[in-house]
């Protein structure tokens, strides 16, 4: 078990804790997204952790999310991080497209 305090919008930081029990890794978060948020989801202090971010940590140990990522590699959650990070690129090629969209429907009304 690892347990870091992240820094998130509250004053004080809120406590992510990754469990290993074989091949089976869990996360949890003290945020309320973490605790109250839509079943299933995974809030963004687990969702850093699990892809290796450690800028938000303030527990003074975040070389131990190097532990957490040994973790998770080959398994089920490193391939659904593959694919959350296949549909963000998605949506921000999506959002790109909008944009320009909107350039050239501004450039078609300005003449």
């Amino acid at each position: 078990m690892v347990r870091f305090l992240v820094q998130g919008s509250a004053p004080a930081p809120y406590e992510v804790v990754v469990e290993r029990n074989g091949e089976c890794v869990t996360a949890t978060c003290t945020c309320p997204a973490g605790i109250e948020g839509p079943a299933g989801q995974c809030c963004k202090h687990r969702l850093a952790i699990l892809r290796g971010d450690t800028g938000g940590v303030v527990s003074g140990n975040a070389g131990d999310v190097r532990i957490v990522q040994g973790w998770i590699a080959g398994t089920d959650i490193e391939a659904a991080l593959a694919r959350l990070a296949e549909g963000e690129a998605e949506i921000d090629q999506a959002r790109r497209k909008v944009a320009a969209a909107k350039r050239a429907l501004g450039r078609v009304m300005s003449r």
